[in-house]
């Protein structure tokens, strides 16, 4: 199960917001959930948590998916009860009003949102890049965002996990997921006092795969809309939103 918030945050003053406002509302949020939630994801290698903030019609959206009951059970309570976050580095408190939640119940109903869709479009809104190597890869390809949402699919539905030792799994849909269009640029994400290389913009995928590899790449990239993509999304980068066209 996995369920997104989007709540709209009003500042107490007139200020300049930025995304790495992120990092700070999410560590607050881990303050207000059980001691032993917080200790679980300090030492998990995967998140349970995928969170992002930005712009949106003039208003700040702070998009917060939770990957699987526990993080649910956890932080739903405090994001549900509208308490205000404190920024204390910033001195701002910003007060929350939440506009939607969208529940994702099982690996299936990712399948049935995705059927049938042949074009897939991802909107980076906050940095994303992703690490090899011990490098920062910036250019994003079909097989860099698979990896990854391969590897986030299996930390939230570990009941139905994607198996694919050999890599050629995915290797087979990589090839299959054609870029027709994208607008993208560089953009840092300041981050304990270091600039992460990352990109941002869109780009549009085409599933020119068949058989379950098709239906299986278009359940992973509407999965990107909730989990994000690429490293370091529980602190505010790789926030993406998905739409498909026929």
């Amino acid at each position: 199960m996995l369920t997104r918030y989007c709540l709209v945050l009003t500042p107490d003053r007139s200020c300049r917001t930025r995304p790495e406002w992120a990092y700070h509302l999410y560590a607050a949020l881990l303050e207000r959930a059980p001691a032993a939630f917080g200790v679980q994801v300090h030492e998990g290698s995967i998140s349970p948590v995928s969170q992002y903030l930005d712009r949106r019609g003039g208003k700040l959206i702070w998009s917060v998916t939770l990957l699987g009951a526990e993080a649910e059970a956890a932080l739903g309570p405090p994001l549900e009860e509208g308490e205000p976050f404190y920024l204390e580095k910033e001195g701002i408190l910003l007060r929350p009003a939440k506009v939607e939640q969208n529940q994702i119940a099982s690996p299936e109903e990712l399948l049935l949102r995705a059927a049938g869709a042949g074009r897939h479009v991802l909107c980076f809104r906050t940095p994303a890049a992703f690490k090899s190597r011990g490098h920062y890869q910036i250019l994003p390809t079909a097989r860099l965002i698979l990896q990854s949402l391969i590897q986030k699919w299996n930390g939230c539905f570990p009941g139905c996990p994607i198996e694919d030792e050999d890599g050629q799994g995915m290797e087979a849909m990589a090839a299959g997921l054609v870029c027709s269009r994208f607008q993208l640029h560089d953009q840092v994400y300041f981050l304990k006092g270091s600039a992460v290389p990352g990109f941002v913009g869109t780009m549009t995928l085409d599933n020119r795969l068949s058989g379950f590899h098709r239906e299986l790449a278009g359940a992973l990239l509407t999965f990107a809309g909730f989990a994000g993509v690429g490293i370091k999304t529980s602190l505010g980068m790789g926030g993406v939103t998905h739409h498909t066209e026929r």
